[in-house]
């Protein structure tokens, strides 16, 4: 296996980004002038956005392929697939969609604000900075995927609201893991690696 395949899959993650909130802004067009929105397809490319993460890691772990590049282009890709489409489904709700809360999408900013200064804090200190993703970041990442998914599927707005507490319960105290880990690599080097 070349050792460029994980990353060239992150970058295709990172493709789906923009396709799929193109595809979101027709449905919602497509939805305001009452016509019947192509669901189908705006979950699968959310659900391949999904599925390649869960491969590139697989990849890159059963062939010994990781590095701290890798885990650090998995987590920009991660944050932004989650950032634009909870963005999307919070601010620009419209029949095509169940809205996602306000307050998960201010979670989201807050949390990944913190994460980038910290990134950039101990990158100017060190000039590395390894990142390792946990099972809380997994966990968390997993809940907030399907919360997403229901947005775009248009599931009822209970369920919606159940997952987004949920991910919240989990996004809290691994920020806090995070940030700890961050702190510990400022004040005395980073160590390790994905």
């Amino acid at each position: 296996m070349p050792p460029w395949v994980p990353n060239a899959i992150s970058f295709v993650r990172i493709a789906l980004v923009p396709l799929w909130l193109a595809l979101a802004v027709q449905a919602r067009a497509v939805a305001l002038a009452g016509g019947e929105v192509d669901r189908p397809l705006l979950v699968g490319v959310l659900l391949a956005l999904g599925l390649s993460d869960v491969v590139d890691g697989a990849i890159a772990r059963h062939f010994k392929l990781t590095s701290n590049l890798g885990a650090t282009l998995d987590a920009v890709a991660d944050k932004l697939a989650q950032v634009a489409t909870v963005t999307f489904l919070a601010w620009v709700p419209s029949a095509a969609f169940t809205p996602l809360p306000v307050w998960l999408w201010l979670t989201l900013l807050v949390r990944d604000g913190a994460l980038a200064v910290g990134w950039v804090l101990v990158y100017r200190r060190h000039r590395v900075v390894h990142v390792e993703h946990r099972w809380h970041g997994k966990a968390s990442s997993l809940v907030l995927f399907a919360v997403i998914v229901m947005g775009a599927a248009k599931a009822p707005e209970v369920a919606v609201l159940a997952g987004s507490a949920l991910s919240l319960a989990l996004i809290i105290p691994g920020s806090v893991a995070y940030v700890r880990e961050g702190l510990r690599q400022l004040g005395r080097g980073p160590s390790g690696g994905r």
